[in-house]
């Protein structure tokens, strides 16, 4: 009998431990999408505007493009849509060329020996980069085009958890576009002042 109460004691202090092991880990945070709604259309006097996306993610290492929780090329489409608009003039085509949208991991050094189990380092520099030109091409062959381009790096600690990869992701890849779009208006206004209305 009193074996039995030991157990049922011993069970009844390890059933909150076992309770606890069982919860459910944290939600995934969900990310918006990087808009440009806040600024004002740059109106082009062309009759149609397209995108094409030269840029394909190669899927492996160092590239981590498919794991950032909103794409570069996706973002430069939501910059397209926000930011262009046509005139109806139906004489010219404007084409957005996605050149790159590309996300690189590289390995940094880390300390070594009884330092290195004292030290957090800074283990993996990120770069994110995006290179988009733009067209004009009108029926009677007269062409203009400008591109923009940037970049932005950032590294992270050792041992950070996914959900902190994932907002790092993020956080570059909003800083990233919030530097593309000033470049990219700043060109349009500069060499294609005469397609704009």
């Amino acid at each position: 009998m009193a074996g039995l109460r030991r157990l049922l004691t011993i069970a009844t202090l390890l059933l909150p431990t076992l309770l606890f092991g069982c919860a459910a880990p944290p939600p995934n945070p969900v990310y918006p999408e990087i808009t440009f709604q806040h600024l004002n259309p740059l109106y082009l006097n062309v009759g149609e505007i397209k995108i094409v996306d030269e840029f394909t993610p190669p899927l492996k290492p160092p590239h981590v493009e498919h794991e950032l929780p909103v794409s570069i090329d996706q973002t430069v489409r939501n910059w397209v849509r926000d930011r262009l608009r046509t005139t109806g003039n139906s004489g010219a085509v404007a084409t957005v060329t996605i050149k790159d949208a590309s996300a690189v991991e590289k390995g940094l050094e880390k300390e070594t020996g009884l330092k290195g189990l004292i030290t957090k380092d800074q283990s993996e520099l990120y770069e994110f980069h995006v290179l988009v030109e733009l067209k004009i091409m009108e029926i009677s062959g007269s062409s203009a085009f400008v591109t923009a381009e940037a970049t932005r790096t950032k590294s992270v600690a050792e041992g950070i958890t996914l959900n902190q990869r994932e907002k790092t992701y993020f956080d570059q890849v909003e800083a990233l576009m919030r530097a593309f779009d000033p470049e990219m208006e700043k060109n349009i206004r500069a060499f294609m002042g005469a397609y704009l209305r």
